[in-house]
Order: C-alpha cells, then structure tokens, then sequence
C-alpha cells in the first residue's frame, strides 16, 4: 500500500476544488488535490454555463440577499448566505485574478467569449484556474477514487482509495477539504458528468457527519433526450422563433402563459416547467424545434455549439426532457467552510446551508468561488496551528496502518467472479431514481420505490467484482444506493411542495408543519432522519414577493 502524507488534502477538482487548493497553497502549505477523472475538465464546472449572480453597480448585496432567501422558501441557513453574499465581489475579483475572463451583467457576472466562440463556458472558465495550477507547487494526482476518510482520536487524519491501476493509497494530512460535487448522475435522466454519484455524501456520512436536505433535487427543463447524444442541457437564452411542442403537436409552453418574450418566461418558471415537462414525457415523447430560427442566428453560442454536431439540429425537432441537475442539500459548514468533524473543511455542491429549498440561478458558481476560497484559507490556518501545537507528522500509528491493510483485504477479496453485473444494477438504480423521485413525487411510488431499492442493495451485497473497474463501480453502487434511500425517505416524510420539491399529493406549501429542514444520518449503520425548525427569523424572509432572478 502506498503511503503519502500533504498538509492539506482536497477531493474533488471542479470549482471549489481547484480554488481551495489554490487558496492553501498561497499560504505555502503541501497541497494535494485529488480527482476520480481528470483534473478540471472531468468535473461539471466545465459543463457549466458561466453565470455568476453577485452584487455589482446594478445589483446591490440587499437584492442579491432577498433573491436567495426568497428562492430558498424559508430553508437556507441565513448566517451562511450573508457571508456568502458579502464575500461574492471579493470572489469574482480573485477569479479575474487569475485570468478568468468575466464579464458584468444585469444581476453579477459570466463568462466572456470570443465572438463566433462555440466553446462550452464552463471551459473557458477552467483553463485559466488549470494553468495556475501547472505554474503551482500543487500535486495533482486524478484517477485517484477516495473509499474512506480516516479519522482518529475523533479528527480527520487523512483518507483512504484506490488507484485505477488496483494500487491502494493511504494519505495523511493535517486537514481535508472535500469538494467532490453532488449525485446528479444517480438519476437516469441528467446533465452531469457520469462520475457525478454522491461521493461526498457518502464520505460524510460514513465519516459520521450528518447531511441536510438532500431531497431537495433542482430538475432542468431543456435536456436532450436524443438516444445516440450526450445528455446537454439546452442552457438560455432562447432564440424567439423555437418551438416545444408533444406527439400530438400541441404547443406546451402556452400552459407557462408567458406574455411577451417567452424565454424570460422560462426562465422565471424554470421548476414548474420542468414539472410540466416530466408529466408530458409520460404521456408520450416530448420536441424542441429550432428549424424556424434563422440563419444567422446559428453563428453564435450556444447555437453554434449544437452546429458542430452530425445531429441534424437545424433540419428536424428533436427529442428533449427534464433531468437532474443540481443537490441543494449536503454537510452542514460553519461560516468558515469548517464542518463538525475537526480537520474536515467542505466547499461547492457537496456542501449544504446556501440554497434552502431552490437555488437561485448563478448561485452555484458564486458558491463555489466564495466557500473555495474561504475553505482553503481555513484549512491553511487549521493545519499552521496544527503544526505549531503538535509538531512534526506524527507516523500513523501500527494500529492503524494494520486497521487499513484489513481494509484492503476486505475490499479485494471480494474480486472473486461476479454474481451480478455491477453496470446492470447501476442502469436499474438511475431507472428507480427517475422514476420515484424525480419532478413530480407521490406516496405511492415513494413506498414503491423504497421496496424496490430494498432488493437492489441485496442484490449490490452479491457483486463480487472480477475486475478493478468492477470495483469502482461496486463503490459506486454502494454511494449511489446510499443517497438514494436517503431521498426517497425524506421525500416520503415532507408532506408538502415547496421550492424544488413537488409532491403531486401534496402540491401546496406548507409552513406551519413543514418550516424545517430535513437532517440525515447514519446511527449503529442505519439511515435515521430528523427535523429541525426553522428560526424565527428565517420564517419572516420566507414569506413570497419577490420574482426569481433569471438563471
């Protein structure tokens, strides 16, 4: 097994994660950062539209924190969103900084293009944070899958994976950033990278940290939904001249009423959409058609990104649907991105307390740059006092290194044939998630669900993988049934809609039972779920009034 040790540890490389690193290095730590694909661009932030809501000369920090309380419905942590939104331009200046082109709009920022580009923003907005780290002392290690975080006398010590070539590795670090994104791609439907399976969350909850609100899952309207293409989301804006409609030719967007220009009108009734969408793709397939928009229009982005593909895109109506997009829910942080369990800081979309019960549109972004930095810097400061109480690395102990060696075996020495394809059974776990817990929830296909899920990690206990790759894909299983049973039973215990969470038996808000967030752990290895009500004075910034910003 191999053995290395780093003053700070960082899991995940997408936004957050190449900030916190980039933010400890700067105070002159050992940092290693580690990813289960590439570097950067295996992450959604190079799948990401650019947008960063933050305030500016048009848009003041009140608007900024009313928009985000309002889209939350009563459920953020509002400590956490002050901090957020005051540290948001301070964020944005760091990004231009290291060379991120952006560029001022009506409500924060985005990405700026060469014109005529037809590269995705979310490239553009990596490869300049990439760069940096080439010019860095950072040691980048992807391909690095992370099974475990180590944790001794009640402190994270480090964490525990697989190489992709079998090889297991035991890191040990002063402190450990986790920004390994959220679980879109536990859904069949979704517009995430693959690998995004709720990693964090699982590391977490393991780790015996408690999560928040995980059954509160953001659903895009636009997604394609062609069989032989990559499941991309249709981001806005909107050309005027396109059309959705269903089998039978019925215009669907007529049930938004939009007045005036109908993409504004998606986008500020992007969740009902997206509602009406997955009930209309049960009654039949659903078309986006863009032959009527003119030539010229084709030239810029994001048209001309749809261009450079064979599919006939100007020529015919294609095949869209809803999907899985974003996690509001995840681990609880204090206001310098530390969590309860000592040593472990978090950044990103794995993190929870910003968002509430709806993330406002931009807001992802922001988040990542603002709690990234602030996660790096807090962990730097963490493993300095470290340093000065406790001296020099203390070796893990021979209790220890044996505890991982058993750990190792435990994990190899089920590679020995295969009961039951791994792939199979994920293809079965993402058709059960879509189907129980995507837009539009019910009791009965939430007990049915929980049954059903009941058989799969039976089923999951029998894979025996025959390969390496076999076993990464158990683990991932593992996580991904996981998260799983948890949305399915929170989704089943919150008795009302509300924000991002609809339940067709139960379609109003409901504030006088429902203020409260949802909290889940693991106890004796079981999943328990708790609530906890809201503060007074979350209750008073929930009441509605405020239109939604544009995504």
């Amino acid at each position: 097994m191999e053995e290395l040790s780093t003053d700070i540890l960082v899991i995940g490389s997408g936004l957050a994660g190449l900030l916190s690193a980039l933010k400890a290095e700067r105070a002159g730590l050992r940092v290693l950062l580690v990813g289960k694909f590439a570097i950067g661009m295996g992450t959604n932030t190079s799948l990401a539209n650019g947008v960063f809501t933050a305030a500016n000369s048009r848009f003041s920090e009140e608007a900024h924190l009313r928009a985000t309380l309002e889209s939350g419905r009563g459920l953020n942590q509002v400590n956490l969103v002050k901090v957020f939104i005051e540290k948001a331009p301070d964020a944005i200046k760091e990004l231009r900084d290291y060379g991120v082109p952006l560029l001022g709009r009506d409500t924060g920022f985005t990405v700026d293009r060469p014109k005529g580009s037809s590269q995705l923003p979310g490239v553009l907005l990596i490869r300049p944070l990439i760069e940096r780290l080439r010019d860095s002392s950072i040691k980048l290690l992807p391909g690095l899958v992370i099974f475990d975080l180590v944790i001794e006398e009640g402190e994270v010590r480090g964490a525990f994976g697989f190489f992709r070539d079998g090889k297991p590795c035991l890191i040990q670090s002063r402190a450990v950033i986790l920004s390994a994104g959220g679980a879109g791609a536990i859904y069949r439907r979704n517009d995430n990278q693959r690998s995004i399976l709720g990693d964090g969350y699982a590391l977490a909850l393991r780790a015996g940290l408690s999560l928040f609100d995980l059954e509160f899952v953001q659903f895009s309207p636009f997604v394609l939904g062609e069989p032989r293409l990559s499941s991309f989301l249709l981001y806005p804006p909107y050309p005027k001249d396109f059309r959705l409609f269903n089998e039978k030719g019925e215009d669907l967007l007529e049930k938004l009423n939009p007045r005036g220009d109908s993409s504004r009108a998606i986008l500020t009734q992007w969740d009902r959409l997206s509602v009406v969408l997955y009930d209309a793709c049960q009654d039949g397939d659903v078309f986006f058609d863009l032959t009527q928009v003119p030539e010229g229009a084709w030239e810029d982005y994001p048209l001309n990104f749809l261009k450079k593909s064979k599919f006939p895109f100007r020529d015919r109506p294609f095949l869209v649907s809803p999907a899985a997009h974003f996690f509001m829910g995840g681990v609880e942080l204090d206001e310098k991105a530390a969590t309860s369990l000592p040593g472990l800081f978090a950044a990103g979309e794995v993190a929870w307390g910003i968002h509430g019960a709806n993330r406002l549109g931009g807001n992802a972004l922001a988040e990542c740059a603002v709690f990234g930095a602030i996660g790096g810097q807090s962990a730097a400061e963490y493993a300095r006092q470290k340093e000065r109480t406790q001296g020099p690395f203390r070796p893990f102990s021979e209790n220890v290194i044996k505890k991982w060696d058993r750990k190792v075996r435990s994990y190899l020495r089920k590679r020995r044939g295969t009961f039951d394809q791994p792939r199979d059974i994920l293809k079965e776990l993402k058709n059960l998630a879509w189907r129980c817990t995507g837009p539009v929830r019910e009791e009965g296909s939430l007990k049915e669900g929980l049954d059903r899920l009941a058989s799969i990690r039976r089923r999951i206990e029998e894979v025996y993988p025959a390969t390496l790759g076999d076993l990464f894909k158990r683990r991932d299983l593992e996580n991904g049934a996981l998260l799983l049973k948890a949305i399915l039973e929170g989704s089943l215990l919150r008795r009302e809609s509300r924000g991002t969470f609809f339940r067709k038996d139960f379609p109003d808000q409901d504030d006088q039972n429902w203020l409260k967030n949802t909290c889940y752990h693991i106890e004796k290895g079981e999943l328990r779920i708790t609530h906890t009500e809201k503060t007074q004075i979350s209750k008073s910034l929930s009441a509605p009034g405020l239109q939604r910003v544009a995504k």
